[in-house]
């Protein structure tokens, strides 16, 4: 068998080690034929969206010509057309990975080196004696600050006299600077900067042949349309390259019966399938090749990184009652409907609709659409597998743990039944935290308590099975705390009310009358049933349990 390339993004690196490969090079014959303007895909990170741009490195860079690199892989097959491009032009490939800096200052730096590795690569262009050496020294010396986005476009001007041929830029991670400076509080300015470079690189650049850029985020690609507005942009909806990114259903199981593991295809596909991109099926590429090696069903992708954006955006919308309780109904029953998908969606917007923010999380493969796409207006997402359930729920609960659990306790007292202490400690924390919101009096306040209260209560999914607004019984109750071992004696159905002018007694009454009448425990009479009803009015709170 051969060996497993984690961590490996140079093609020719896993060519020539024989490493397993899975033959995407028909994404050339595609790019060569999308030849007329820049391109963009889109697609989550840990998608071989860097293995993909060092193939095309190798394949067309002239640097490399006469390498035996694409012997025996499916491009070779296409004929002259596409036989007759290979190792033809000057290409520049380049990464912004490491432009995720803390500060602007700090991000300028690091693009200054970057531009001088580049041109001291490239010193031979200064035999021409149309290259502007002083500029050229100042690169390489990290001296130039006014044209500093120029330089990316210089260098293709300059290799392109060199050779007299067109140049193709290879731009991978173009959206890294822009998310660390949304992320680390200078984001206008980095915008700017990169649509500086856009402009000058891209847009009506008669040196550039071709231009082909990936990232996670379509949202940079649009803010920065102004600078160049003459891409083709691919989303993971579209079925333009939609089986390049990620693995095939048929790969797959190819791959599995190499490793003799085609047995373990259904306990594969559960764990790592699902995405849908166009309408080709795909598995995660990353998982799955850390699955060959370990052959170990774990969390592998989400363990990679990438993920401060989505971490932020959670933790920023944990008093949203609306998207708080979307979300823990999206953990609980797996889908998120009627979603407008919100395609031209800009970083500033993130914080409050939710379809932009829906829309981001099937951007960055949290969710993917349920089936194939035929109305952006509305359309059904999911969440694709159980690894990426498995990391929604700790990054929810993480909040929870660092900032609640290791002060109240909350769910050590249930698992106890100290009732005393968690209606103590839950009152306090009630009146500390509500203290930073603008608590909802009107018809949505019950909607925001409860789904405060289910956002509290699942940082104890370990423990206990919460489950919400199920039926049971004659009716559906709030929320259900069902233990998940034995271990655990009780178990909580728990009714949560809106008081007006401090009625608790009132409403708490009818709470345990609904909680009776509609036989909410028959779902859980093996436990130990404690029965709770939490009444809140603005900032006041109650809690009685029978």
């Amino acid at each position: 068998m051969k060996k497993v390339p984690t961590g490996i993004d140079d093609f020719k690196t896993i060519i020539e080690r024989n490493y397993l490969y899975i033959d995407k090079t028909l994404l050339i014959k595609d790019i060569i034929d999308d030849f007329d303007k820049p391109l963009c895909i889109i697609r989550p990170r840990r998608f071989c969206k860097s293995v993909n741009m060092s193939m095309l490195d190798y394949y067309f860079n002239l640097e490399y010509k006469d390498n035996n690199l694409f012997k025996g892989l499916k491009i070779m097959k296409c004929g002259d057309t596409y036989l007759s491009e290979m190792n033809r032009y000057p290409v520049i490939l380049i990464s912004f990975k490491e432009l995720k800096k803390n500060n602007y200052s700090s991000f300028i730096d690091r693009y200054k080196t970057l531009m001088a590795d580049l041109y001291l690569k490239y010193k031979f262009v200064l035999e021409n004696p149309d290259v502007d050496k002083e500029f050229y020294n100042r690169i390489i010396k990290k001296q130039e600050e006014s044209e500093l986005t120029n330089a990316l476009s210089y260098l293709v001007k300059y290799l392109r006299k060199y050779y007299n041929k067109q140049v193709i830029v290879l731009l991978d991670e173009y959206d890294v600077p822009i998310i660390g400076g949304y992320l680390n509080g200078y984001y206008k300015e980095v915008l700017d900067f990169v649509k500086e470079i856009f402009a000058s690189t891209f847009k009506n650049n008669i040196n550039l042949k071709k231009g082909v850029v990936t990232g996670v985020f379509r949202v940079a690609i649009e803010e920065l349309e102004t600078g160049a507005n003459n891409f083709n942009v691919y989303n993971i909806t579209d079925n333009e390259y939609s089986n390049y990114y990620g693995f095939t259903e048929e790969e797959i199981k190819e791959v599995l019966k190499e490793y003799g593991l085609s047995d373990k295809i259904n306990e594969v596909k559960k764990w790592y399938d699902g995405y849908l991109f166009g309408n080709t099926t795909i598995y995660n590429p990353i998982s799955i090749l850390n699955y060959l090696i370990k052959q170990r069903f774990e969390t592998y992708w989400v363990n990679t990184g990438g993920v401060d954006l989505l971490k932020n955006l959670i933790f920023d919308l944990r008093d949203n009652s609306m998207i708080l309780d979307e979300f823990h109904r999206l953990l609980e029953n797996g889908v998120i409907e009627r979603v407008s998908l919100d395609l031209h969606m800009n970083l500033t917007s993130l914080k409050g609709d939710r379809n932009t923010i829906w829309t981001l999380f099937m951007l960055t493969g949290y969710l993917t659409p349920l089936g194939e796409i035929t109305n952006l207006e509305n359309v059904t997402l999911k969440i694709p597998n159980l690894e990426v359930k498995k990391s929604l729920e700790n990054i929810a609960s993480s909040w929870f743990k660092k900032t609640i659990l290791t002060k109240y306790n909350f769910i050590e007292y249930l698992i106890n039944n100290r009732m005393d202490m968690f209606i103590s400690n839950f009152e306090k924390y009630i009146l500390e935290t509500f203290s930073y919101y603008d608590v909802p009096s009107n018809d949505d306040g019950e909607r925001f308590y409860h789904a405060y209260v289910l956002g509290l209560l699942t940082s104890g999914n370990e423990y206990f099975e919460i489950k919400s607004n199920r039926e049971s019984g004659y009716g559906r109750y709030d929320l259900m705390l069902k233990p998940v071992n034995n271990d655990i004696k009780y178990a909580y159905i728990i009714e949560v009310k809106l008081a007006n002018n401090d009625n608790f007694d009132e409403i708490i009454e009818k709470g345990f009358k609904q909680i009776d009448e509609n036989k909410y425990e028959n779902e859980i009479q093996e436990y130990n049933v404690i029965k709770m009803v939490i009444a809140f009015n603005g900032k006041k709170v109650k809690i009685e349990t029978r």
